[in-house]
């Protein structure tokens, strides 16, 4: 599967779960808000402007990656696709199962640290990371990567699990 195919289709699945979040099925006091789904799709559109993953031809992030320069390119151009379908098979689960509602059964249970939909959130967000961290590797990115002004980043959810950052700037 091309990268725009697996982009296409995840973007249209990621916006029907932000649909849903927005429904009254999706209890907002049990799950991650709405905002934190909107800003992974944000990020996940991005990358994807950053990286040309929807231009169409020569310009398209298929077409730079099909014959890679670096061996690193190669594992780059076969995992990007893996975390698109990655991402929309945890955006479907979440629509499909309801998962949301079925957690409203454990509202105020003590013995479950982390609900799976604060899972699925936490692998989503890990893998719009990636995506981003591929982004400072590819030929052409708009993402400047340079190791004197470096800055790590470490993303921590809060309580309402909402995303904040806290920045290391390294020199």
């Amino acid at each position: 599967m091309s990268i725009k195919a697996a982009l296409t289709s995840c973007l249209d699945t990621f916006t029907n779960l932000i649909k849903y979040t927005e429904t009254t099925n999706y209890h907002q006091s049990l799950a991650i808000p709405t905002s934190s789904w909107a800003t992974q799709l944000n990020r996940l559109r991005k990358w994807a402007s950053d990286v040309g993953a929807l231009e169409p031809g020569d310009a398209s992030l298929d077409h730079v990656l099909r014959e890679p320069s670096r061996l690193s390119l190669y594992a780059i151009r076969d995992h990007i696709p893996e975390l698109l379908n990655s991402i929309e098979g945890m955006a479907k689960e979440i629509i499909e199962d309801d998962i949301a509602a079925v957690e409203e059964k454990y509202e105020g249970a003590s013995d479950k640290p982390e609900t799976l939909l604060e899972v699925l959130f936490g692998c989503i967000k890990s893998h719009v990371d990636s995506l981003e961290q591929y982004a400072r590797h590819l030929p052409g990115s708009k993402t400047e990567w340079t190791r004197s002004s470096r800055v790590e980043y470490a993303v921590v959810a809060d309580t309402q699990g909402r995303d904040s950052v806290e920045g290391t700037g390294r020199g």
